[in-house]
């Protein structure tokens, strides 16, 4: 490529035509790099707009300051920012992953020329006429010889740009700040050579309307794909019947796949709905297709596929011709959910309540909404019912392509080997940070932050279901644009108890009235008969300080002179440590022995005596370190064969995770920080021990969840195990049970320039009360709603409010509506904004300042300490020499008389010329420390006791006593609902006498009676029946009956349990609780006669007389 279309800016700004040039070169070979080189054309325009205009800067402004600073925006036609801003977000996407498409390319191209014709017109003087007219550029080749040329020039224009900058730089210290009639005099200029090159805003919006089509994969100037003014004859919105679509989307048969209507940003959203319904019709009656409908007003951009959905939803990007393609597809194929339900669903996830949850998500899928929740207790098997779901919506042709989410890689892992065992004929694709994403795949299985990494690469309309494992707030906090992003069904797994589940994650998963599309807890699934998961035993085993704590005062003269020799003396005698900073702020070696030794000793044991899969949640890495090394030191026999640490610090915790999992090896016990808190499966958990306190109830349950997978033949005499023991040292049991309190929406903490916002905020509205500095501070607040990211999907959704809050005086007047919107909507959107590394103290340092003014300004108490806090900052800072050329300005903050009166706007000044040194200041008195102290100070006092979870029913302890006796043949009977003699029931009952002489027979005896048909129906109560047998005679009816509602499944579920408990069940019982908590009618309000009559017939066998006798649970 010979000619460039930029040549005639080597007059004016060479560095400028080169950048562009560079751009046109890698056009056809990396698209992608072509507009970050774009980006930075842009970019090196508006610091040489700066540099012209001489309008003030921060030296160390970013592009996005530069450009969206009031002085700037003020001083400049919208049109040229709209074209610049439009350059700038193209340039992010492609710096942040993804793919650059020739033909977005291209269109930025375009616009740079604009853009460039302009700054000749306008700083070079030159006539429009007089400059080359745009050409597209030729294809070219990339071979050696071109590659080596573009990498020289790319580094010799970034040597010439920083020595300009640096000028830029010198020169802008010398700008003054510029009236309001200097800053309305440029922009009138700028807007009148904009006019002269025929731009015009609505035209530029447009423009910027077909760039985002592009960015989607469309032809814009392509007719036959993407029609405009598209003219018709037949719309029923005028009189004449013509009208004008404005976009019409074109499949490859000639028939139209969607319409746009975009209305004017001064029009609500709404009024286009339906003008874009009335074309569809017609273009629907001339093409005999329907398309999809979507419309915006430049804020807010709908989709409306009103032939499957009777509600259009909000979007972020356009659909791309393959994924309108694929809704095409899924109108005319895709199958009732609720029919038909497939034998591989049930083979992958067969328990009826997992049958249920699948059921209710499709049920709710069917009717029409996009979202639903499933709430199942850790162990229960979420991952199955996610992948039946996902089997179902694959088979049902709901989906074509599924993303499965997790929140770690172990997990990603764990997902990727379950999907390989359950579904191994669809093509799956691991998604990580780098790499290709396999187009040709059907479920895709990822972490949230690889996918964070990875989801602008892709199309709005890529994915068809999104599930989300462990689905809470937190998670929606970091990784919400995920959500937002996609188009797509979505399903959250949690196994966080349902009244723990904050508002955010309801609404995020479309359960408004606060209940989850289907819920199984702890409870269920331990009143199961049998049981799905293993109960718990708590022990806890305190000592004195972790009941009360290390105070020096209170300490033995030989406890205080060992704390003396391990702490030095004038650090022990200031010793006053909480009994929940043991492990944290001091290890305590006696307590931490104490720990160890009672789970060696009073650990609940597995085969051949061994110590049962054990993990020990600690503190901190450190004192995960600490406990490890005292078990060597106890225990040296076994050693790291049997300890090991593992958390995110150590080298192939991968390889550690996997060793641990392996059931009979050496590996018993794995002490972890966060690591092993979620997610992780292995089933032979005897033991958990909480050596740290945890104050999250969410947390402390999915903790516990940790033990309670049911395992087969783990104890001695291939035993299962049914329990595990939880020792509680830091008293968490008695934390939740008596002090927690649960609140509904805990606030977290705040991202750092939301709490410098919200600071901001506090002193604007004391500012505007008392009628002083609210001028400066109401444009500090302007200022950082300007530098919100727009391409953020969280921006995007409240981009109106935004924008009002940008362009107009809606802060500056301050009104409550103002405030609110800026409280409300504006504030939680700061989180958004990307925080430098090098600008972290620079923003704290901020926050901490307009914290001091506000509190200045309302005489608050704690005002010295604020300005203590300012102090010891100012006396942190390095003795460098950029510090010292600052020392004038720190000397006079430091001086006693700066603050003897109210100083707010000597102080404002002192931040914009302090802030860029906060970052090197000491940390030494802030970041803790590396070492932690260690005593040997002895701790006794130690006290045991058993927390009662659930006091044993008396029907529960007899069914325990009669449990030893499972292989007696008279109990075999009973259990296969076979009638015994009184003889043999006789016999059964001198047995279980000889060895339990305190059963009380006769009172039961006195209670049921004493025929056969009473003494049968008493062993049945006890016993219970054989469970699997009751499931196979139940598979006749669900066979028969294969497209039964979740509330069906459920009660069945509920029918089997109970009578593999009871033994058998009255007619009257079957309308009572807890049958009648699914429906009131109970079998009545649930099945059709026929329906109920067949069920009527199935559980006939099981049919007893009512006795007044024990059938409650």
């Amino acid at each position: 490529m010979n000619v460039t279309n930029f040549a005639f800016l080597e007059t004016y700004q060479p560095q400028l035509m080169e950048q562009a040039e560079l751009a046109e070169k890698l056009l056809y070979i990396d698209a992608g790099s072509c507009l970050t080189r774009l980006r930075g054309f842009a970019e090196e325009m508006v610091r040489i707009i700066y540099n012209e205009e001489r309008l003030p800067r921060l030296p160390q402004a970013s592009f996005n300051d530069l450009l969206q600073s009031i002085e700037f925006r003020r001083s400049v036609a919208p049109e040229l920012y709209l074209q610049l801003d439009y350059l700038r977000l193209q340039g992010n996407k492609t710096a942040h992953g993804a793919k650059g498409d020739v033909a977005v390319a291209k269109e930025a191209l375009k616009v740079a020329h604009k853009l460039a014709i302009y700054m000749m017109v306008r700083y070079a003087y030159a006539r429009p006429d007089q400059l080359t007219a745009y050409q597209e550029p030729l294809s070219v080749v990339a071979n050696v010889n071109e590659s080596k040329r573009i990498k020289e020039l790319e580094e010799r224009l970034q040597a010439v740009i920083q020595q300009l900058e640096a000028e830029r730089i010198a020169q802008a210290k010398q700008a003054e700040m510029l009236s309001d009639e200097d800053l309305a005099l440029r922009k009138q200029q700028s807007t009148q050579v904009a006019q002269s090159l025929g731009w015009d805003e609505a035209a530029t919006r447009r423009y910027l309307i077909d760039a985002q089509i592009a960015q989607a994969g469309w032809e814009v100037n392509n007719p036959q794909a993407v029609e405009k003014e598209h003219k018709l004859t037949n719309f029923k919105g005028t009189p004449s019947g013509r009208g004008a679509v404005d976009y019409v989307f074109w499949g490859d048969d000639g028939k139209p796949l969607a319409v746009l209507e975009a209305k004017k940003t001064s029009r609500s959203v709404q009024d286009g709905r339906e003008q874009v319904r009335l074309y569809a019709d017609a273009l629907e009656e001339t093409y005999g297709q329907r398309p999809v409908l979507f419309y915006s007003n430049g804020y807010q951009l709908f989709i409306w596929d009103d032939a499957v959905y009777n509600t259009p939803r909000q979007l972020f990007n356009f659909y791309d011709k393959e994924s309108l393609q694929k809704l095409f597809f899924q109108r005319q194929y895709k199958q009732d959910l609720t029919q038909n339900y497939p034998n591989r669903c049930q083979n992958i996830a067969g328990r009826m309540y997992q049958t249920a949850a699948i059921k209710a998500v499709a049920e709710s899928f069917q009717n029409q909404r996009r979202s639903a929740l499933i709430v199942q207790a850790t162990g229960t098997g979420k991952t199955r019912v996610a992948i039946a779901l996902i089997h179902l919506l694959l088979e049902k042709k709901w989906a074509k392509r599924v993303l499965f989410l997790c929140d770690r890689r172990e997990l990603r892992r764990q997902a990727d080997e379950a999907f390989k065992d359950f579904l191994p004929s669809e093509p799956r694709c691991l998604v990580g940070e780098t790499g290709e994403i396999d187009n040709a795949a059907r479920v895709y299985v990822s972490t949230y932050p690889a996918m964070m990494n990875r989801f602008a690469q892709l199309n709005t309309g890529y994915f068809d279901v999104i599930v989300a494992d462990e689905s809470h707030r937190s998670i929606y906090n970091k990784y919400g644009d995920i959500f937002d992003y996609f188009d797509a069904l979505r399903v959250g797994l949690t196994a966080t108890p349902v009244s723990f589940i904050s508002r955010n994650t309801y609404s995020l998963f479309g359960c408004e009235n606060q209940m989850p599309t289907y819920s199984f807890d702890l409870e269920e699934a331990w009143a199961h008969e049998p049981p799905y998961l293993a109960r718990y035993v708590v022990k806890e085993m305190t000592t004195e300080f972790l009941r009360e704590g290390i105070r020096y005062d209170q300490l033995s003269a030989e406890q205080k002179r060992q704390l003396e020799e391990d702490l030095g003396e004038e650090e022990a005698q200031n010793a006053d440590f909480e009994a929940a900073q043991l492990g944290k702020d001091i290890f305590s070696y006696a307590t931490d022995s104490a720990i160890i030794t009672n789970l060696m000793e009073k650990g609940l044991r597995a085969k051949y005596g061994r110590l049962g899969k054990t993990i020990i949640f600690a503190q901190s890495q450190k004192h995960a370190e600490h406990l490890e090394k005292i078990f060597c030191q106890l225990y040296p026999q076994y050693g790291t064969a049997m300890c090991k640490v593992i958390h995110h610090g150590i080298q192939h915790v991968d390889h550690l995770i996997e060793e641990f999992k392996q059931p009979d090896n050496a590996f018993r016990i794995a002490v972890s920080v966060d690591m092993l808190d979620t997610g992780i499966d292995v089933p032979e958990i005897l033991n958990l021990v909480f050596a740290k306190a945890v104050r999250s109830k969410v947390k402390f349950w999915q903790m516990i969840g940790r033990g309670t997978r049911l395992c087969q033949s783990v104890l001695d005499q291939n035993a299962d195990k049914d329990h595990f023991v939880i020792f509680d040292h830091y008293q968490n049991f008695e934390y939740f049970g008596e002090k927690y309190q649960e609140r509904e929406d805990v606030e977290q903490a705040k991202p750092l320039y939301q709490s410098c916002f919200d600071a901001r905020l506090a002193f604007a509205k004391e500012a505007k009360k008392q009628g002083r500095y609210f001028e400066w501070v109401s444009e500090l607040i302007k200022q950082d709603v300007l530098a919100l990211p727009l391409e953020a999907i969280a921006v995007k959704r409240e981009l109106e409010t935004v924008t009002i809050m940008r362009e107009s005086n809606a802060i500056s007047q301050w009104d409550n509506q103002s405030v609110h919107r800026l409280e409300k909507i504006i504030s939680p959107l700061m989180r958004q904004r990307p925080l430098p590394e090098n600008e972290i103290q620079a923003v704290r340092f901020d926050r901490l300042i307009a914290q001091i003014q506000g509190k200045w300004l309302t005489k608050t108490s704690d005002f010295g300490a604020y300005q203590n806090q300012l102090l010891d900052w100012l006396g942190a800072l390095a003795d460098l020499d950029v510090v010292r050329k600052h020392q004038a300005t720190i000397d006079r903050l430091r001086h006693g008389d700066f603050w003897a009166k109210e100083n707010i706007e000597a102080l404002e000044q002192a931040r914009l010329e302090l802030r860029g040194i906060m970052q090197y200041r000491r940390y030494d008195s802030v970041i803790s420390p590396i070492y932690v102290n260690t005593t040997k100070v002895a701790d006794g006092k130690i006290e045991i006791k058993e927390r009662i979870i659930e006091a044993p029913r008396y029907s529960v302890k007899m069914k325990l006593i009669f449990e030893q006796f499972a292989d007696n043949i008279v109990i075999q009977k009973v259990k296969h609902n076979q009638v015994v003699s009184k003889d043999e029931i006789e016999s059964l009952f001198s047995l279980i006498l000889t060895q339990h002489p305190n059963v009380d027979l006769a009172s039961l005896k006195a209670f049921y009676g004493e025929t056969v048909e009473d003494l049968n129906r008493l062993l049945k109560e006890i016993v219970g029946l054989d469970a699997k047998a009751l499931e196979k005679h139940f598979e006749k009816f669900t066979q028969n009956h294969r497209d039964l509602t979740a509330k069906q499944v459920q009660f069945l579920d509920l029918l089997q349990s109970f009578l593999a408990r009871h033994g058998g069940i009255t007619r009257e019982r079957l309308f009572e609780a807890p049958f009648t908590t699914i429906s009131h009618e109970s079998i009545d309000g649930l099945f059709d006669e026929q329906s109920a009559n067949e069920l009527f017939d199935l559980i006939k066998p099981y049919f007893v007389e009512k006795v007044g006798g024990v059938h409650s649970e």
